[in-house]
């Protein structure tokens, strides 16, 4: 079986959509990082391995998410 790259996120934390907001003002899901592995198991000890810093955060929950080509190679959207 090959490696799999799984992007890990959390519904937890606030985001604000400029740096003029007082409070937060967007609902959304915070990236945190991604690991790789033949389970989804094995990525999350990955990614917990190279994102040590997030043992001394709040963040409780993790979510998982295949990614099936590289975050590099997506495609980019402008706003603006």
């Amino acid at each position: 079986m090959s490696e799999k790259l799984f992007l890990f996120l959390t519904q937890e934390g606030v985001t604000y959509s400029s740096s003029s907001k007082i409070y937060p003002d967007v609902d959304n899901f915070q990236v945190l990082g991604y690991g790789k592995g033949v389970t989804e198991e094995e990525a999350f000890d990955d990614f917990i391995k190279n994102n040590q810093w997030l043992l001394e955060t709040d963040f409780n929950e993790v979510i998982s998410i295949e990614i099936k080509s590289k975050i590099s190679q997506g495609k980019v959207f402008y706003l603006k």
